[in-house]
C-alpha cells in the first residue's frame, strides 16, 4: 500500500521509479533556490555530486537540468522530502539509509554556503537558506536543523566571552 503511494508520488514529481535515488538532490536543489536564484557554483557543486554519489540514467538527468534550470514549487519539494523520509523506512531494496539524512542536510548546507564571493565560509548561509535547511531537517526528521551560519551569528551576536578576570579586575590580584 505505502509503496504503491511511493510509486504515485514518484510519477507525478515526474521521476521514474528506477530514478528514485535523484530525490537526494531534491534537499540541496531546495537550498539553492531558497534565495530565487540558482548561482552557477551551485549548480555546479550539485552537478558533481550527482556524478560522482548518484548512477542516474539519461531521464534522471534531464529531471535534475529541469530543476536547476527552473525552480521546483514548494508543494513539490514538500511532497519529495517527505518520500525521502519515506524510503528510509521502506521494507524492500528501495529504501535509502536513515543515516544517510544527516549527511544530506550537511551537504545542503555545502551548497548554501557556495556562493562565488564566500566560497565555503559558513557565515555565508543566508537566512532564507537556514529557513529552508531548518524545514529540510524538520521533514526528513534530522535533529540538528541549524547551520554553522546561523551558529556563528548567535555566538556573535552574545559578543565575546570574557574570563571571570577579565569582568571583574579585583579577580585579578
Amino acid at each position: 500500500m505505502e509503496l504503491d503511494r511511493l510509486r504515485r508520488s514518484l510519477n507525478h514529481l515526474g521521476v521514474r521509479p528506477a530514478d528514485y535515488q535523484i530525490l537526494k538532490l531534491l534537499p540541496l536543489i531546495y537550498v539553492a533556490w531558497a534565495d530565487g536564484t540558482m548561482e552557477l557554483v551551485k549548480e555546479d557543486r550539485i552537478h558533481f555530486f550527482a556524478a560522482t554519489q548518484l548512477d542516474l540514467s539519461p531521464r534522471g538527468l534531464e529531471v535534475l537540468n529541469q530543476w536547476l534550470n527552473e525552480r521546483p514549487s514548494h508543494a513539490y519539494i514538500s511532497e519529495a522530502l517527505r518520500d525521502i523520509h519515506f524510503l528510509t523506512n521502506a521494507p524492500d531494496d528501495m529504501g535509502f539509509d536513515y543515516s544517510e539524512l544527516p549527511a544530506l542536510l550537511s551537504y545542503a548546507e555545502g551548497i548554501a554556503r557556495s556562493t562565488a564571493e564566500a566560497l565555503d565560509q559558513p557565515d555565508a548561509v543566508t537566512p532564507g537558506q537556514d529557513r529552508v535547511l531548518a524545514e529540510i531537517a524538520a521533514e526528513l526528521h534530522v535533529n540538528h536543523g541549524e547551520s554553522w551560519g546561523h551558529l556563528l551569528r548567535q555566538l556573535n551576536a552574545q559578543g565575546p566571552q570574557k574570563s571571570p578576570a577579565a569582568r571583574d579586575p579585583a579577580a585579578r590580584i
